[in-house]
């Protein structure tokens, strides 16, 4: 059974960490790229939003004794699978899986366009999944 004393703390630290973004995201794809400080900020943050989804998705699958998944993006196919997210949101979460192994491990040089694009379009994907995550967990 999912301990849902995790499952909420992680999720208020998303949150926490999604406010931090937005408080910092206000500005032009211009002022963006040309400001270290928000740039480090944002990715720093978004990093560790993504990193707390793949320790959600972990700790569903191993508490719920889910079959094991062989790659981490494996997790987004047996959550959808086991009905804890809905399958809309299979590939997105194995875009923010795909992202934090590139945040974390700098593959090639990071596309703070790309990065800009996703903080200001895609970041309702996180918030799908919290709310899946959430009704599953019944939090």
């Amino acid at each position: 059974m999912v301990r849902m004393e995790i499952i909420s703390k992680k999720v208020n630290l998303i949150r926490y960490h999604l406010e931090r973004i937005a408080s910092k995201s206000n500005v032009s794809l211009e002022e963006f790229l040309s400001n270290d400080d928000v740039k480090d900020i944002i990715c720093h943050n978004l990093f560790i939003i993504l990193q707390y989804v793949i320790d959600i998705c972990n700790h569903i699958i191993s508490d719920e004794g889910m079959e094991e998944p062989v790659f981490l993006s494996d997790m987004a196919d047996i959550l959808a699978k086991e009905k804890v997210i809905r399958k809309e949101l299979v590939k997105p979460l194995k875009g923010m899986i795909g992202l934090r192994n590139l945040l974390a491990h700098q593959y090639g040089d990071i596309d703070f366009r790309e990065i800009y694009n996703i903080v200001k379009n895609d970041l309702k994907d996180v918030h799908a999944f919290l709310e899946d995550v959430i009704n599953y967990s019944k939090l």
